[in-house]
């Protein structure tokens, strides 16, 4: 995100505008009946809910101050206001809103489930300068966990192997993704995942791009490839179904901020510039 500035240190020293994202797991809170479910404003949280040392710190964008506050209970929520799984907000949210609630989501789950020291089972503490759970028994220091994850374009000439994962909730077709296994490179993980998933081995493998995909604190690191053998057979775990697609002929892909639709538009590009 442009602009965007990371304060931990003396958040309370800011004078400007103030915005709490509440969550619930992987919900957020937003108001019910307005245009671009939009989070509630301060003055509405901070009369419902007690802050009182509870907000975590996520940053400053465009001179908003924005924190994060976990709720244990989401069936009682402020007047016309409810809560939202944080994926579907790209559907009905700008891409500023999406990834900072993505953000906040994976940092308030980060402060969430790293209360207790992993060594020793002390309480922790947050630091005040830089984003790490201290033990003050033991000394151990815990970082938020990011899991780096490869995302593929195949192309054969002006066809791209795209596919539709078994988690999808929409008929969204994309291309192929997989998390990085100890021991492998980059480019192992895209020859191994496009195998695994569909029966078909690459070459040419460069790399295109990355972006922070908070959803399971994951950092996606985007490849292009090209289709070398085989014939498409689905792993029916995974993923439900996959083919080739024309470039003038694609299905419902994926949201226009993910780098996965990036790449297909990459490939669309291309082609049409022939």
């Amino acid at each position: 995100m442009e602009n965007f500035i990371q304060l931990l240190n003396h958040p309370e020293k800011f004078t400007g505008m103030r915005v709490v994202l509440v969550y619930h797991n992987m919900e957020i809170l937003v108001e019910k009946n307005e245009v671009g479910n939009p989070v509630p404003g301060y003055k509405k949280i901070s009369g419902y809910y007690d802050l009182t040392g509870s907000l975590v710190p996520i940053g400053i964008l465009n001179g908003v101050y924005y924190s994060a506050l976990n709720v244990d209970d989401r069936g009682d929520t402020p007047e016309n206001t409810k809560f939202m799984n944080v994926r579907h907000l790209y559907r009905t949210s700008n891409e500023d809103l999406f990834f900072l609630a993505g953000l906040g989501r994976q940092i308030a789950d980060w402060d969430r489930t790293f209360r207790f020291c992993g060594k020793c089972g002390s309480l922790t503490e947050s630091h005040s300068h830089e984003r790490v759970k201290i033990c003050p028994n033991c000394g151990h220091s815990t970082y938020p966990k990011i899991s780096p994850a490869m995302i593929c374009s195949v192309t054969r000439g002006d066809e791209i192997l795209l596919a539709r994962g078994s988690k999808f909730t929409r008929p969204v077709y994309s291309v192929l993704a997989g998390f990085v296994e100890p021991g492998e490179t980059l480019e192992e993980t895209v020859e191994r995942e496009v195998m695994e998933e569909t029966n078909i081995s690459v070459k040419n493998i460069n790399y295109f791009g990355s972006q922070p995909w908070p959803f399971s604190s994951s950092m996606m690191i985007a490849f292009t490839a090209e289709y070398e053998s085989g014939e498409i057979k689905i792993d029916d775990k995974e993923i439900l179904d996959a083919g080739w697609f024309s470039f003038n002929n694609l299905p419902m892909l994926p949201t226009p901020y993910s780098i996965a639709r990036r790449l297909i538009m990459n490939f669309v590009d291309k082609c049409e510039s022939k």
